[in-house]
């Protein structure tokens, strides 16, 4: 069994493959050519705190595995990662388990690579402005990730704790040089306001921005919620957004953004336009109009996470990378 250290797949893998990766991969699922069970969810008594399984195969790759994952919101306040996970991965011939990987990152990598691919479908040609709600290891990687879709002019980023906002928009600056601008939003509202292209990336369960304050033709991406009760955009976002999703299946049991104006009549499922495979595979139609305002609803799906582990676990191979016990 190989076990690979997140510095170890750090180096084995970049944003651009990932990205490529989803695309194949949720193409893949539109095609039926993967299993995804939906996830068992262990909530601790009396807390925010939980405990996911996530399996799953591809079956065109022979990639099988589990992830387990925790989110455990309070851990921010000490200073220690909020999501921590693991991926196991079985051989294919003989079942046995071939190689345990740090998912954390992976986590991380595939959740921003997969919101990319949404970015690159439904928002406009023209949106360079970003806007991050959150500051943590995900908005990290969501901000690298769109680099990579979008030459972006300007990141504006929001969370609870300004201090991290900022600490977050100066390590950009500084990578991004004078070809970006990036600083830290003083309110939600001004984040809203100032961008093309959001990304929701926080714990909040409850909306983080008023869907009144989105201009025309601004694309959202709604990846921080997983639970039917939790939700990170309010009704007006519903509303006034041509809206797609990662699984039509997983969505309408997990997303809790789109379940609550479901059971108040708000939306009915005719308004789910199309899962992101569909844009991919060019069988549906994203952004029709210029003023569209496009919201994609992510609930994560553990084929994401196989699909990455099993890329880097070739390349672990081929280079003799990590530990072998």
């Amino acid at each position: 069994m190989r076990i690979l250290a997140r510095s170890d797949i750090e180096n084995l893998i970049t944003m651009r493959e990932a990205i490529a990766a989803m695309e194949e991969v949720f193409a893949a699922l539109t095609n039926q050519e993967v299993q995804v069970p939906e996830r068992t969810v262990l909530t601790m008594d009396q807390s925010e705190n939980s405990v996911l399984f996530m399996p799953a195969y591809l079956k065109r790759t022979a990639g099988v595995g589990l992830k387990v994952v925790s989110v455990f919101p309070a851990n921010a306040a000490k200073g220690i990662p909020v999501i921590s996970a693991q991926i196991m991965m079985c051989d294919p011939a003989n079942g046995e388990v071939s190689a345990i990987l740090e998912g954390g990152y992976i986590t991380a990598l595939r959740t921003a690579a997969t919101t990319a691919v949404a970015t690159k479908n439904l928002a406009r040609g023209d949106a360079r402005n970003l806007g991050v709600f959150g500051a943590g290891v995900q908005a990290k990687s969501q901000i690298v990730a769109h680099r990579e879709v979008r030459n972006l002019s300007r990141i504006i980023i929001y969370d609870i704790d300004g201090n991290k906002a900022e600490a977050l928009a100066q390590h950009f600056q500084l990578l991004c040089g004078q070809s970006c601008e990036c600083s830290a939003a003083k309110s939600p509202e001004e984040l809203v306001t100032l961008s093309d292209i959001i990304v929701t990336a926080t714990t909040s369960q409850t909306p983080v921005f008023k869907g009144d304050w989105l201009k025309k033709g601004t694309h959202v991406n709604s990846i921080g919620s997983y639970k039917p009760h939790v939700r990170e955009v309010d009704d007006a976002t519903i509303q006034r957004s041509r809206i797609f999703v990662d699984s039509y299946k997983h969505a309408l049991k997990e997303a809790g953004d789109l379940i609550m104006p479901l059971k108040t009549g708000v939306m009915s499922e005719r308004h789910i336009l199309a899962e992101l495979g569909e844009l991919v595979l060019g069988r549906k139609e994203g952004r029709e109009l210029p003023d569209d305002i496009t919201f994609f609803k992510s609930v994560g799906l553990g084929v994401q996470d196989i699909a990455v582990a099993q890329r880097v676990l070739e390349k672990a191979i081929q280079r003799n990378v990590g530990l072998v016990v």
